[in-house]
């Protein structure tokens, strides 16, 4: 796995030919790549521009909620991924046949898992805390404090799942395909080809995929049920909603409502946006189960309700740009995963057996992870009206 002598052509001795031939034939391989390069170049600037901002605005310019702080650690996993990752991802293609430096190959990929599995988990935890939210609202809710221990677990899971990349990846010995007819071996940051070490690459990426497959099962299942809560809840709402008309029973309302006390429990210690005082919310529990049998405090109650809402419509658009995150998750890594998966059944260089515009593709498709590092912070950001006015007002002040 030394990279010493990746160069070296089989069998014979090593000249300045050949070094030049090896040099060249990478250079060539860089210029193909350009599509790939550019790519990754974009997707880094965004990156790079959109996860200091959410940094900057969830961090220090908001109210402090669970919702806020995962938004922050999933910011801090993205970064991650911009800084290091999409820097090796370039370095990697512009130097195909030319990564000679093991230890770097080895660490980098290294962190590259490790904010890998970071978002993973924390966008699952992100998930977990929406559906407590709204489906479990009389349930004990995640606090700062516990969710600032499940941070610390997953970064603790993250690194117990990543540390076999700096074992099992490296700058590898790999054949360079040549219409010169001489057999070239270059060095490539990529997972080893040693037969003895197969098995267990086979477990890193069988447990990767896994990972990722059960995972959006969850996330699936999660947001599913929290769309099937938020369409009963509404549409029951619309059900008592006040009119001239209907005067809802006090069975009705006892059945459709019970959850409006602990929902002003909630407001009050701010799991949404605490704006409820504590004294108005006890007031409001004890008016909804003081009013069983006379219909006009029903009646009344019914209609402070309807206002107040059963789900917070910030909890709801919160959700909602939650689903298209995990959405835009499962979408990026479901290629990356799947091409890294072929690539280690074929157990050869992607370069030996796939065409010059195969390869492009190739390449693109296992850096399709990258996408979701990028697109994060401009999604949860951007669909902040507050975070819009925040940086769009600075642009405009600068300019």
């Amino acid at each position: 796995m030394a990279a010493h002598n990746s160069s070296l052509p089989s069998n014979e001795t090593i000249t300045p030919d050949h070094v030049a031939l090896v040099q060249e034939l990478n250079d060539k391989m860089a210029r193909l790549m350009v599509p790939a390069t550019v790519y990754i170049s974009i997707l880094m600037i965004l990156g790079l521009v959109g996860n200091p901002m959410v940094f900057y605005y969830y961090g220090f310019k908001t109210k402090r909620t669970t919702n806020t702080f995962f938004l922050v650690i999933l910011a801090f996993y993205d970064f991650i991924v911009c800084v290091v990752s999409m820097p090796t991802e370039i370095a990697d293609i512009e130097l195909s046949y030319t990564f000679e430096n093991n230890v770097a190959c080895k660490v980098l990929r290294f962190l590259t898992y490790f904010a890998e599995f970071g978002s993973m988990l924390t966008l699952v935890a992100i998930a977990l805390d929406r559906f407590k939210k709204i489906c479990r609202v009389t349930n004990p809710q995640i606090e700062i404090r516990t969710a600032q221990f499940i941070s610390i677990g997953i970064l603790g899971i993250a690194i117990l799942l990543s540390w076999p990349a700096l074992v099992l990846y490296g700058s590898i010995q790999v054949s360079i395909p040549n219409t010169y007819g001489i057999e070239l071996m270059g060095a490539d940051c990529t997972s080893t080809k040693d037969v003895a070490y197969k098995k267990y690459v086979w477990a890193f990426n069988g447990v990767h995929f896994l990972l990722f497959v059960v995972l959006s099962v969850v996330l699936i299942v999660l947001y599913s049920i929290i769309g099937h809560t938020i369409f009963s809840l509404k549409k029951k709402l619309r059900m008592y909603k006040p009119s001239k008309n209907r005067t809802p029973s006090s069975a009705e309302v006892k059945t459709s409502l019970s959850d409006l006390s602990q929902q002003a429990d909630d407001k009050m210690k701010g799991n949404e946006k605490g704006v409820t005082k504590p004294q108005t919310a006890t007031n409001t529990s004890k008016s909804l189960f003081a009013s069983g049998n006379r219909h006009s405090t029903v009646s009344q109650t019914s209609s402070n309700a309807y206002k107040k809402s059963v789900i917070d419509n910030v909890a709801v658009k919160i959700t909602l740009v939650m689903v298209v995150v995990s959405t835009v998750f499962i979408v990026s890594f479901l290629p990356y995963l799947s091409l890294t998966v072929w690539r280690v059944l074929k157990g050869k260089h992607e370069a030996e057996f796939l065409s010059d515009a195969g390869l492009v593709w190739f390449k693109i498709g296992t850096r399709s992870f990258l996408l979701n590092s990028s697109l994060n912070p401009w999604i949860y950001g951007l669909a902040n009206s507050n975070f819009r006015k925040t940086f769009f007002g600075m642009l405009f002040k600068i300019w």
